[in-house]
């Protein structure tokens, strides 16, 4: 005969019943909270040594590392939930089995600050050349300058269109360009082919209008164009590339200096000089400034004389007039300090033989003295 409810229920054991020696399991989900709560713990500590060091006890032992803590975190929760918090970032330096938590995050610091610091002198990665400015701080000049950017001194001088090189000076800024080169001011009758071909002839009138970032091949004139070096290296490692020296073309006193007031030969009126004036016997010999090749030479009566220009690498041209006789014509290629003709008056009302010189960058006057 089946047992009724009342029986069945005087049969179960009650837990009243259960000896003193008995204890409740502790329910899962108090052990996951204890275990949250020592993962926590060890955060906390994790990220306190990383934000504020330990200093080394007075008995010389040193703060725990990143690897002394993982085994302890490891007993409480799973692998994988370490790894989540103590992994390094991917863009940081990883700290070795011996680098503390400290170290690692000055390490860490140490590599951002290299990554966010842009690269002086590297190869540009546009083809549309990048300018930047530099102050000009005290102590600095033209060729510490240059080096510091691994340009040319000629490339500033163009790029700024400096007619005098003693006013470059604290506080002074200079336009600092990504690549060697020079400004072009277009002239009457220029087109992008005709420039090219000049002064670039490897480089192709199509990456000069990329260059400048010309939507067209149309140019204005007085428009400016940067016409890159074409000899430098694609690591632009120039610092061994000596710049362009220039000597004094002839023997004899330097009279008026550049930027002084002059009478013109041409037309009688008082102007500022674009070179120097200088005066020998007659006679002496009028050398090349450096070496180049003769673009120009004629004879005008009342003005330049008979009168020699050369080109040379950067963009440079010297122009030599007055003088007594011509030794050179047009398209022989000179070296430095060859012959050029002799100092005289030609062209000019002169008593005593005076030869003008000067020295231009892309149409830009430069002081000569300054060069020798």
């Amino acid at each position: 005969m089946a047992k009724d409810y009342y029986d069945d229920m005087q049969e179960r054991p009650s837990w009243r019943s259960r000896t003193e020696g008995q204890r409740t399991k502790p329910s899962r989900g108090l052990i996951w909270t204890i275990a949250l709560g020592i993962a926590i713990c060890v955060v906390v500590i994790v990220i306190w040594y990383q934000f504020f060091p330990a200093q080394e006890s007075r008995t010389g032992e040193s703060p725990k590392t990143v690897v002394e803590v993982l085994p302890q975190v490891e007993k409480i929760i799973d692998a994988p939930q370490v790894s989540a918090v103590v992994a390094p970032s991917t863009d940081a330096a990883v700290p070795s089995a011996t680098t503390s938590v400290a170290d690692a995050a000055v390490l860490d610091t140490q590599a951002r600050s290299l990554s966010d610091r842009p690269v002086v002198g590297g190869p540009s990665s546009s083809v549309t050349v990048q300018y930047a400015d530099h102050l000009v701080a005290s102590g600095e000049d033209l060729a510490s300058i240059a080096a510091l950017y691994n340009l040319k001194t000629q490339t500033l001088i163009s790029v700024n269109q400096i007619r005098n090189i003693q006013a470059i000076r604290e506080g002074v800024t200079l336009r600092i360009p990504d690549r060697d080169g020079q400004l072009y001011t277009v002239r009457e009758g220029d087109m992008l082919s005709t420039i090219a071909r000049k002064y670039s002839p490897s480089l192709g009138w199509k990456t000069l209008q990329e260059i400048n970032g010309l939507k067209s091949e149309n140019i204005l004139v007085g428009q400016q164009l940067f016409i890159p070096d074409t000899s430098s290296t694609s690591t632009k490692q120039l610092a061994d590339v000596a710049p362009i020296q220039f000597q004094k073309p002839a023997s004899g006193t330097i009279t008026t200096l550049f930027g002084q007031p002059y009478t013109n030969p041409a037309t009688g009126t008082s102007e500022s000089i674009g070179g120097i004036l200088i005066v020998g016997n007659w006679g002496s010999a009028v050398v090349a400034s450096a070496g180049g090749q003769v673009v120009d030479a004629g004879y005008e009566v009342k003005g330049r004389g008979r009168f020699v220009v050369l080109s040379h690498e950067g963009g440079y041209r010297t122009s030599y007039h007055h003088l007594e006789n011509v030794e050179v014509r047009i398209g022989m290629t000179l070296s430095k300090g060859e012959t050029i003709g002799s100092i005289g008056t030609s062209g000019t009302t002169y008593e005593r033989p005076t030869l003008f010189f000067s020295i231009e960058q892309s149409g830009i006057a430069l002081d000569p003295t300054q060069f020798f």
